[in-house]
């Protein structure tokens, strides 16, 4: 049997990462968490995840940092990054995704897009 998917969840605010652990509790995901963008970075080269949804205002390091690291590392390039924000400007998205982020998703969360964006990325 093959290696559950890792699923890193990161967002400065724990009711945020609570709602998405929530989502994914049932799943057959490996949930891994973060809570600012250093913690992630730190999180992203141990753990290696398949996938990372990604908040971008945060202390530390934002979330515009933490991407630009992850797809300036050869070894970390290739992990798809799902943005979730509750920055829903157009100027925000548009630098998101030119920045290599793989998709962008505002808050609140809608469910059934989340599942189905995850679903997509890691099924």
């Amino acid at each position: 049997m093959s290696e559950q998917p890792k699923l890193l969840i990161v967002d400065d605010e724990p009711l945020n990462v609570d709602y998405i652990y929530q989502e994914f509790e049932d799943s057959d995901y490996q949930l891994i968490t973060a809570f600012d963008g250093q913690e992630a970075l730190d999180k992203i080269q141990k753990e290696l995840p398949d996938l990372v949804l990604l908040d971008l205002m945060m202390p530390v390091l934002d979330g515009f940092a933490v991407l630009m690291h992850i797809k300036s590392d050869p070894q970390l390039r290739e992990i798809p990054v799902i943005i979730t924000s509750a920055a829903n400007d157009s100027r925000s998205i548009v630098k998101g995704i030119k920045m290599g982020a793989d998709d962008y998703l505002t808050k609140p969360l809608d469910e059934a897009l989340l599942l189905q964006k995850v679903e997509e990325y890691l099924g």
